[in-house]
């Protein structure tokens, strides 16, 4: 009887090492991930709405965007205080900064206005090439000939980011990323799991809350 009892105590740390563990350490994995994205997308509403009030500026957009990532960046085993708020915060903001600006790890996609809207509605106003955003309720709202869009319309500003998230467990990792690299053929995408990583994306939509200006905004569509 004492030596079923040690077999089946075999048996269930085997269990144990070989399934439950590793079940569990995903279950927590696909929940970080969760946070993550959640994460994600508040920082690129964050991000446009400041790149709203400055002509859509991409520098702007990408600082915005590392502010709000600075909880995936933070570090530490104490409450945050005011006392070590500069000590967590700094340093993982400096992190995150990186990241938004790494191609490899950060991509952002104006997707409106494109270039076919400032090919219609772009004017030069006190010097500065820029699409109108004064007065929208009274002007015609007509489609350009390229866009395909009204005035109204190209003063949207919409936004794609798509991020390399980093992941934590070990050997979890190389299984999540060593399954989704044989089923994604984007390219980007493809970049993340080279650095064992995972993409996730957030996407944004609001009002232009200052002229869109083609100078400012980086690459468009």
């Amino acid at each position: 009887m004492r030596r079923m009892r040690g077999a089946a105590s075999v048996e269930f740390y085997i269990v144990a090492l070989f399934v439950l563990i590793p079940f569990v350490m995903a279950i927590l994995q696909l929940a970080i991930l969760y946070v993550g994205k959640t994460t994600l997308n508040h920082a690129v509403f964050m991000a446009a709405r400041a790149a709203a009030l400055e002509h859509g500026s991409d520098g702007v957009m990408r600082t915005h965007l590392a502010k709000g990532l600075v909880p995936l960046y933070a570090r530490t085993s104490d409450t945050i205080t005011s006392n070590n708020v500069v000590g967590v915060v700094v340093p993982a903001f400096a992190k995150a900064r990186l990241d938004v600006i790494n191609p490899l790890r950060t991509r952002i996609e104006i997707l409106n206005p494109t270039r076919a809207s400032f090919r219609d509605f772009e004017q030069r106003q006190n010097g500065v090439l820029q699409i109108p955003n004064d007065n929208l309720q009274f002007r015609a709202r007509s489609p350009g000939a390229t866009s395909r869009q009204s005035i109204q319309e190209a003063n949207l500003l919409k936004v794609r980011v798509d991020y390399c998230h980093e992941l934590v467990f070990p050997l979890i990792d190389v299984a999540i990323v060593g399954i989704l690299r044989r089923l994604d053929t984007n390219v980007f995408h493809q970049g993340c799991y080279r650095a064992n990583r995972v993409p996730i994306s957030g996407r944004a939509l609001l009002h232009m809350q200052s002229a869109a200006r083609r100078s400012e905004m980086g690459t468009l569509n």
